[in-house]
């Protein structure tokens, strides 16, 4: 989507601000039963969601899932087949973008060139008719928030791409809007700016309290950001949690290998012993496990690369429950404080772990492997 990075907006607009008791209390979006169609293919099936008032909530899927379906439907940019929107309590299924009063930041940030970065952030409140010195003062103000109140006077082609991406969300934000809509709005900058903008957009919603709904496919980014996690697959809500739920309990084989790497092996039986969950898997091993609710028979035990602990031959693996087992490193690679350790089992699997950058492990080394105390989780293959 190519869309400016504040509400669209036609000559002077006006909109009710809701009171900020009623702000607090009400969801700034719920979705009820929202599909949509294009012709006779459905990109998105019913889905139920809410973002909370204050509320930072991620949409994370692969392409082609339907992040970007809600995100255009939340916006009013697209209406859905099936279902209602509901903004603060009112129904805005079919009302436009700007009857809604939201920011929208996008990954192409499309400030005005022509514009200083000042005149970039005051638009939106220039055809809302704020005087002019409040409409300084609230500019000044979101420019200084994101560190960019020295760069006031210059225009886009003075400014570097990271910064032009501050001035994008100064703009969605120096309105006040009931809800922040962002688009893989880091997905073009490189790695070390996006980390330190993750920081800051985090930073800014906090202080801020205003709503947002955050749309990507980066893993890390969305779990260092969210207040919860929705992930999409084919249209479909497979996932709604906060991070650490989703990683550390996932719904199912794919959420598990989708949000980090999880080592998997086949689940050939369940079965309780002295009131715990016990499986007996692949390579004739029986080991204690955590069982959701949403276990099935067909299942794998996933064991997180943290929680498989390799030591050398003869140390016994600390913070791990019985049973040790043995194997021999396959392979190293270092990626500076820490390294990725592949062994082989005698058991015949064949695990990823984590140990620090300075670990004497070698390749061909002799190891003993085991699991972290109520670590391993069974979950269903689909």
């Amino acid at each position: 989507m190519n869309i400016h990075s504040n509400t669209a907006m036609g000559s002077s607009i006006k909109l009710a601000r809701i009171p900020e008791d009623q702000r607090e209390q009400s969801p700034a979006l719920e979705m009820q039963g929202v599909a949509k169609d294009y012709g006779s293919l459905r990109v998105l099936n019913p889905i139920d969601m809410t973002v909370g008032s204050s509320e930072f909530l991620t949409l994370l899927g692969p392409s082609g899932s339907g992040k970007s379906t809600i995100l255009s439907i939340a916006a009013g940019i697209s209406e859905p087949s099936e279902g209602k929107v509901i903004s603060r309590g009112r129904d805005v299924t079919f009302a436009p973008p700007h009857a809604r009063n939201i920011g929208m930041v996008f990954q192409r940030y499309t400030l005005f060139p022509n514009k200083s970065v000042f005149d970039n952030v005051a638009f939106p409140l220039k055809v809302r008719g704020l005087p002019e010195v409040q409409k300084r003062g609230r500019v000044m103000h979101f420019l200084q928030l994101v560190g960019l109140e020295q760069l006031a006077k210059r225009f886009p082609s003075e400014i570097s791409g990271g910064q032009a991406q501050r001035v994008a969300l100064a703009r969605a934000l120096v309105f006040e809007p009931d809800l922040l809509l962002m688009d893989e709005p880091l997905g073009a900058l490189d790695r070390r700016l996006r980390q330190n903008l993750q920081d800051e957009i985090r930073r800014i919603q906090i202080e801020t309290r205003i709503p947002t709904l955050y749309v990507t496919h980066d893993q890390e980014e969305a779990m260092s950001m969210s207040d919860r996690i929705i992930i999409l697959r084919a249209g479909d809500i497979v996932e709604n949690d906060k991070p650490a739920a989703i990683y550390r309990s996932p719904r199912t084989l794919w959420s598990a290998q989708f949000l980090g790497d999880a080592n998997a092996v086949d689940v050939l039986e369940m079965f309780e012993r002295g009131g715990e969950t016990w499986v007996h898997v692949e390579g004739g091993l029986e080991i204690r496990a955590r069982m959701p609710e949403h276990a099935s028979d067909r299942s794998k035990l996933i064991v997180r690369p943290e929680d498989c602990v390799v030591v050398e031959d003869g140390q016994e693996p600390t913070g791990c429950t019985a049973p040790y087992i043995r194997g021999v490193v396959e392979g190293i690679t270092f990626l500076g404080p820490f390294q990725h350790v592949h062994v082989k089992l005698d058991c015949g699997w064949k695990i990823r772990t984590i140990v620090s950058g300075d670990s004497i492990l070698s390749q061909g080394a002799i190891v003993n492997c085991g699991f972290k105390a109520n670590k391993p989780i069974v979950v269903p293959t689909t």
